[in-house]
């Protein structure tokens, strides 16, 4: 089983670090949905990323699950990671890797969890806290991760996504360009799909 929480905010700082095999904390058994459904994620702290601050990101942590099984053989890495503490109400995750230390508070707070994520590495410190709360079963059609339509994520998305040109992002592209067209169409779907 994944820590699929653990994964979601390590989405946040562009590591694969927690998609490695973890044991399960005591605090997901008995808890609301356990680990699976569709979970609101609120940055309510975010020192040495200031923009995510305040973000609502919803994870589907069915789908999270199986992409970070179909990424598994490209995110291996030598990270090492220990359960630090485990209680029904609060686990403590140590993850070290190659270039960078985490660590993750995890804690009830009623039907919520409470979650702070401190790192350290090349980029400098980093701390988030976020607050998930259970919404229940995923969406059919849902992604891993979406964003608030309205949010200032998704407007940018879109315009990022409106100015993607296949044809001419893969110009340079001597072999296979259709691969590299598809690519493009594919990650610009991929972008409005984040934000429906």
């Amino acid at each position: 089983m994944k820590m699929t929480f653990a994964v979601s905010a390590a989405l946040l700082f562009g590591t694969s670090a927690f998609a490695q095999d973890m044991p399960v904390p005591k605090m997901f058994k008995g808890m609301q949905g356990g680990q699976k459904g569709r979970w609101q994620m609120v940055v309510l702290e975010a020192r040495g990323r200031p923009k995510a601050r305040g973000m609502t990101v919803t994870v589907c942590t069915d789908n999270l699950m199986n992409q970070a099984g179909k990424d598994r053989p490209k995110s291996e890495s030598s990270c090492k990671h220990k359960l630090l503490k485990d209680t029904a109400d609060e686990a403590v995750v140590e993850s070290e890797c190659k270039e960078r230390k985490s660590t993750i508070t995890m804690k009830r707070d009623g039907k919520s969890m409470l979650m702070t994520m401190e790192s350290t590495g090349p980029k400098g410190p980093q701390t988030m806290k976020m607050r998930y709360t259970h919404l229940g079963p995923c969406r059919e059609g849902q992604g891993a991760v979406s964003l608030d339509k309205d949010s200032e994520q998704c407007q940018k998305m879109r315009e990022r996504a409106a100015k993607m040109d296949p044809a001419k992002q893969c110009a340079r592209q001597k072999s296979d360009r259709e691969a590299c067209e598809q690519k493009i169409r594919d990650a610009a779907a991929q972008m409005q799909a984040m934000c429906s």
